[in-house]
């Protein structure tokens, strides 16, 4: 078992490879971390302005927004049906996607495909008319002229030239009949050449070399790059000299070019046949040095080369069994041991736990401790010594001794190096010597002064030969050792001096006036002078946890409770407040503020909080780093996906500040974060629009139409991270709805909104990442039809039809029948309202617990809708409405309704039905407007979680919210078989806790208001 966990661990570290640092190099130091993608086998890459990266197949083409993959194998065009298969290149301008594939040339816009037709017909039927023979078309490959918008398309009967603006098409006759393999666009000099079976040409038709052998060209600034396939040559484009074998170290078939100006490097892609060669090289252009990467899952037959938006290389393979497309992303955290080889026959030897316990250097020397010996790693020479495999004087010594070796920290104290061995006591190594030394149960005597209470039965001796040390901290003139059984010892060198007990001190560090204070799991400690007494330091009390790790930093003191960050100050620790880590999984193990330099030359600060799968590096843990929710703001993050291996408990990372280097010891070797390193400044996350639905239709576009009666509107959003992603903040507006951006969190990547009247809108949404930077912002613009009564020819007619009343109202026999009209309008309305209330108290009858409920609501409704402003028609339709709210309970049978007790879930299932089924009884009642959305939506709660249909916030219809709040007003200020009236005070405080999670806010706050003033009262 353990070999197959170790062979899973290495086998996951062969995901890395070398990078250079600067900007000149993708590929040196360890510093990248390889994604394959779950895609096969792939011909090309390509991504649009808005982020989404497009991956050509054989099998269609493939969509990418870091989360979703979608495939288009075909569309339809008007009556014809076209297929998207063996995509050969794509190409992009202004957010226009061109997909060549081996039949066709397609464009991609906005959602749509379409079709362009390039001629190629009239070219075939005169070549078969010359030649009197079939012709075998295809296309071949796509390059684009970005500066005069022309694609130089290459086929097997001759090269096509579309330009995008006009949509013209151009044939160069020059190359009829003959097969063009790729197109060179050389825009500094505003030429292309072009590739056939024999060799290169120009534009001007000039054999500028002749080979036949060649699988690629590519131009940048004067040189113009010939693929072959045993390497690659050079052409000055301003002397035409030809340079053989220019880079003699790429002895490959090549592949493909692309340089990158933002990096100034040159990538090579080769086939890599025989699966024993690098897959890429990257090339300083400046001075030609290199570094190469060949341990990718896409080393083989790779065909296309990429940088992302963010910087990221991307690599695409056809090899079909591989998986087609690899990332390789810039990281900050440096593997130290992952590729040497001793480090790497570890993992044959079932002896050998990798698991590192502790770091110190002394002179050029890494000392790395681990629980099955001392690894002495050179940095000079970048490898664990002796470099023949054999053990290092220190492990052979420990051998000689006849102990186990169980190392768990390190520490330098007069000039010697000591090593708290878990199982065996305290080791000594002295470098100038390579003399070794135990300190165990027999260096103890009857002189020792010690301050423990012996058990009985137990001696001294016998104690000490179970310390099971873990911590040492070097002070002035002495020691600090920490064990595990219970207590601290102080060694000047020679003897233990004290000898004070205690409970499992897991850390030891130094107050500001230089004491000693170690951590237990259970509280802080503070050793006086000559370790006679302890006293504890006050931490918080009232949370569970572990006391891991703690920071003395002037007046403050930090410290950790499993995954949560306290902190006190020395003049007040009565007072103990939370840092909150944002996103932190696991304990808190590495707790430290380091002194570094900034690029001035000035001297900063940061701090390092690791938990054991993550990494936070700050610059500050004060109050200008922290939000009004005790959260911390800005911040470095590094975890698994960047390569992190988990960070072991109860160990304690190293820094350097010689070379500004910190080491962290984790369960399969070291990771190394160089605080002096220059870190590329990130590129903000991009967002778009994915698609809008209207009703479920899907639209795209920057511009959209919505009919009139359309009711709900969503926009879907892509955002792009394809570096790892420490989560981000969605924030979002629709100008005349949302008075602010709203914010949401990144969970959710749909925006809805529902019956928005009729006009026009626009709609803002940008990302902020965790880095604060803030993304593009997207703006739609959309125009909503209005209704008649929406428009101001509604409002004409209106005042023209009152001036019309007024001049007809003069006539008494006009005014006579007016007032017969309105008296029998009268008549009617209370023959209305006198048989809805007495269909509302038929269903009160049939609820015997809520007798009178709905005329009760629908009084409260009314008052409540009047504080909101509602009157007239719309007022008196609500009171209607409101009466009618629970007339689904019509259908309940009388044993759930009139149940005494406690409803099953399947009864409460039934009893909830009572909304759609009153929905279902008004839905044809067309005289009083949004009858059913009172009966069927006023179950739902603001904050969402109602029923039926679980809307939240202003998704639910404006009445059914206030027939929410009248009501639950009802129920609590009615008696019923189980309770009492609530009072006043409590009916008010439940509105006030149920804010925005059940009544939408502004309501409740008036519906407090009226019961306040009395004007709200039950009945």
């Amino acid at each position: 078992m353990r070999k197959i966990y170790i062979t899973i661990l290495i086998t996951l570290f062969s995901l890395f490879f070398f990078m250079n640092i600067n900007a000149a190099s993708y590929m040196a130091d360890k510093t990248e971390i390889v994604v394959d993608l779950d895609v096969s086998g792939a011909e090309s890459l390509c991504q649009t302005d808005d982020g989404y990266v497009w991956i050509g197949q054989y099998s269609g083409l493939t969509r990418y927004d870091s989360r979703e993959f979608i495939t288009y194998k075909g569309f339809d065009e008007g009556d014809n049906h076209y297929e998207i298969l063996n995509v050969r290149a794509l190409k992009q301008k202004n957010n226009k996607l061109f997909v060549l594939t081996y039949k066709n040339l397609f464009t991609y816009e906005n959602g749509v495909f379409s079709y362009v037709d390039i001629g190629s017909d009239r070219i075939i039927n005169e070549i078969k008319s010359e030649t009197n023979a079939d012709v075998n078309f295809q296309l071949y490959d796509l390059e684009l002229d970005s500066d005069s918008d022309l694609l130089y398309i290459s086929t097997t009967i001759g090269l096509f030239i579309y330009n995008i603006e006009t949509k013209a098409i151009s044939f160069k006759n020059e190359t009829r009949g003959l097969r063009v393999n790729d197109v060179a666009v050389d825009q500094k000099r505003d030429k292309y050449f072009y590739h056939l079976d024999n060799g290169i040409y120009d534009n001007n038709d000039n054999l500028i070399y002749e080979d036949d052998a060649i699988l690629d060209i590519y131009c940048y600034g004067d040189i113009l790059l010939v693929g072959r396939a045993t390497g690659c040559l050079r052409i000055d484009l301003n002397t035409d000299n030809v340079s053989d074998l220019q880079y003699d170290f790429i002895d490959d078939q090549i592949n493909r070019f692309l340089y990158s100006d933002r990096f100034k490097t040159l990538y090579v892609g080769c086939e890599n046949a025989r699966g024993n060669k690098n897959a890429v090289y990257a090339i300083n252009v400046d001075d030609n040095t290199y570094s190469s990467l060949n341990n990718i899952s896409n080393n083989t037959q790779l065909v296309d080369i990429m940088v992302d938006y963010e910087g990221n290389l991307w690599v695409s393979s056809h090899n079909v069994s591989s998986s087609g497309v690899s990332i390789i992303t810039k990281n900050a955290l440096t593997n130290l041991l992952i590729d040497d080889p001793i480090w790497l026959e570890y993992e044959k030897d079932e002896e050998i736990n990798k698991q590192v316990s502790a770091v110190e250097r002394v002179g050029d020397i890494l000392y790395i401790c681990t629980y099955s010996g001392v690894i002495e790693y050179d940095l000079n020479l970048k490898k664990i010594i002796p470099e023949d495999g054999t053990k290092n004087s220190i492990n052979a010594k420990i051998e000689e001794l006849g102990i186990s070796s169980d190392i768990r920290d390190v520490e330098v104290f007069n000039n010697k190096i000591y090593f708290a061995d878990f199982s065996s006591g305290l080791i000594e190594y002295d470098p100038a010597t390579s003399n070794i030394k135990l300190y165990g149960a027999d260096f103890v005597n009857d002189d020792t002064k010690v301050t423990i209470t012996e058990k009985e039965g137990s001696s001294l001796t016998s104690r000490l030969s179970l310390l099971n040390i873990r911590c040492l901290r070097a002070f002035d003139g002495f020691l600090a050792i920490g064990y595990q059984n219970g207590g601290i010892i102080k060694f000047d060198g020679e003897t233990y001096k004290v000898f004070h007990e205690g409970k499992n001190v897991v850390f030891i560090n130094k107050t500001n006036d230089g004491k000693v204070m170690f951590d237990q799991t259970k509280g802080l400690y503070i050793v006086n002078d000559d370790f006679t007494a302890i006293y504890e330091y006050p931490t918080e009390k009232n949370v569970d946890g572990n006391r891991l790790k703690f920071l003395v930093d002037d007046n403050r003191v930090y410290y950790t409770l499993n995954s949560r960050l306290f902190y006190n100050e020395t003049n007040d620790t009565s007072l103990n407040t939370e840092i909150v880590i944002p996103y932190i999984k696991g304990s808190i193990v590495e707790l430290n503020k380091i002194e570094t330099k900034n690029e001035d030359g000035s001297t900063i600060y940061k701090y390092v909080i690791a938990s054991q799968s993550q990494i936070y590096i700050t610059d500050s843990l004060s109050s200008d780093n922290i939000d009004s929710t005790g959260k911390l703001i800005n911040y470095e993050l590094y975890d698994s996906t960047n390569g992190l291996k988990p960070i072991a408990a109860n160990t304690s990372g190293f820094y350097n500040k010689s070379d500004y280097k910190y080491y962290f010891q984790t369960t399969d070797g070291i990771f190394v974060y160089d605080f002096s390193a220059s870190h590329e400044n990130t590129i903000s996350t991009k967002i778009a629009i994915n698609s809008i639905e209207i009703d479920g239709s899907k639209l795209y576009g920057s511009d959209i139409n919505v009919d009139k009666n359309a009711s709900r509107i969503v926009f879907n959003l892509s955002i792009f991270g394809f570096k790892p992603n420490k989560g981000h903040q969605i924030y979002y507006k629709l100008d005349g709805v949302d008075n602010d951006y709203v914010l949401v969190d990144d969970s959710s990547l749909t925006i809805s909104y529902t019956n928005i009247s009729g006009g026009e809108y626009h709609f803002h949404v940008y990302v902020v990442d965790e880095n604060l930077q803030k993304s593009n912002e997207v703006t739609i613009t959309l125009n909503k039809e209005k209704h008649f009564h929406e428009t101001i020819w509604f409002y004409v007619v209106i005042v023209i039809a009152g001036l019309l009343l007024v001049g007809l109202l003069n006539y008494i026999f006009i005014s006579n029948r007016i007032k017969k009209a309105k008296k029998r309008e009268l008549e009617l309305k209370s023959i209305t309202i006198e048989s809805i209330e007495a269909i509302a108290r038929t269903i009160d009858v049939k609820d015997t617990y809520t007798n009178g409920h709905s005329i009760r609501v629908g009084h409260y409704s009314r008052i409540i809708a009047e504080e909101l402003g509602m009157e007239g028609a719309e007022l008196e339709n609500l009171y209607y409405i409101a009466l009618l709210h629970d007339i689904g309970k019509i259908g309940i049978p009388d044993a759930i309704l009139n149940k005494p007790g406690r409803l099953t879930d399947e009864e409460f299932a039934i009893m909830k039905s009572h909304t759609t089924k009153g929905a279902k009884i008004l839905k044809d009642i067309s005289t009083i407007p949004n009858i059913v959305e009172g009966a069927k939506y006023h179950h739902e709660k603001y904050g969402g979680g109602g029923y039926p249909e679980g809307l939240k916030g202003e998704e639910i219809p404006y009445i059914a919210r206030i027939i929410c709040c009248a009501d639950c007003f009802d129920a609590m200020a009615t008696r019923r078989v189980y309770k009492d009236p609530y009072p006043k005070e409590k009916i008010i405080s439940e509105f006030e806790r149920c804010k925005e999670i059940q009544f939408d806010p502004h309501m409740a706050d008036v519906v407090i208001k009226l019961i306040k003033e009395g004007k709200l009262k039950a009945e």
